[in-house]
């Protein structure tokens, strides 16, 4: 019993070890970036309503993007499993949105679909963000689907389970399972994605960081700012992500 706890108490120790030394790295240039820069915090002070403004359209910016997109994702992934058009389609899609820059599909949204669809900033950054994120975890979840074992599936059908029920209780929460880590790594490049939701001139975190920057002259208390703020809500989803996955391990 004392050589499990031993073991993650040496981990735990090796974590305290990076971190402290990783905060010694930091404090050491930003001290000697004192030395030629002076640093002026008082204005993220004076202007954090604003920049919490900004953290609170990213987050929504991202969850509803989050959402679609993995709604677009189950869908694609299953017409990528179908045969004929469909998979053909699915195919199309993928390889478009897979091959074009997101800068490119959030300016196509807004400038182009937007002069056809009239639909405000925000959400043309959601629906850009879904559709180019929704490619990428289409693939994902068609690798999970793919990877359940054929066995689990055939058990399924042995106790008398429709196909519709094999997939809902066997075969996609499995697949959901293998799939977990490249999902939540994917959510996580999602939420660094919006920032490029700023060359729309959507007031998001980025678009906020640069407005401060350029009216006070203070770009890099204000740059500094909103990266520490991406930090904190990936690395929240990270850890969400590490619990989740213990979580639903399989034993």
């Amino acid at each position: 019993m004392r050589a499990p706890a031993l073991i993650l108490g040496g981990m735990w120790m090796k974590k305290l070890y990076a971190i402290f030394f990783t905060i010694i790295v930091l404090a050491a240039i930003y001290f000697s970036m004192a030395q030629i820069y002076p640093f002026n915090w008082s204005i993220v002070y004076r202007y954090r309503v604003v920049f919490l403004k900004g953290l609170l359209t990213t987050m929504n910016l991202s969850g509803f993007s989050l959402l679609i997109s993995f709604a677009i994702g189950i869908v694609f992934a299953l017409m990528r499993r179908s045969s004929g058009i469909l998979k053909e389609f699915a195919l199309l899609y993928i390889f478009f949105f897979r091959n074009t820059p997101l800068l490119v599909v959030i300016l196509l949204t807004y400038y182009g679909l937007g002069s056809v669809i009239p639909f405000d900033r925000f959400w043309a950054a959601v629906f850009g963000l879904s559709a180019f994120e929704g490619a990428y975890l289409a693939e994902i979840i068609r690798s999970g689907l793919d990877a359940v074992d054929k066995g689990e599936l055939e058990a399924g059908f042995s106790l008398g389970l429709t196909r519709a029920e094999v997939f809902l209780y066997i075969h996609f929460p499995q697949a959901l399972r293998i799939s977990l880590p490249a999902l939540i790594g994917q959510s996580i490049s999602l939420v660094k994605d919006s920032s490029l939701a700023s060359v729309i001139a959507l007031a998001e975190l980025t678009m906020t960081g640069r407005q401060v920057g350029t009216q006070t002259l203070a770009s890099f208390e204000s740059y500094l700012t909103i990266a520490i703020f991406y930090v904190a809500v990936t690395s929240v989803l990270s850890v969400f992500g590490n619990w989740l996955e213990r979580r639903l391990a399989i034993p």
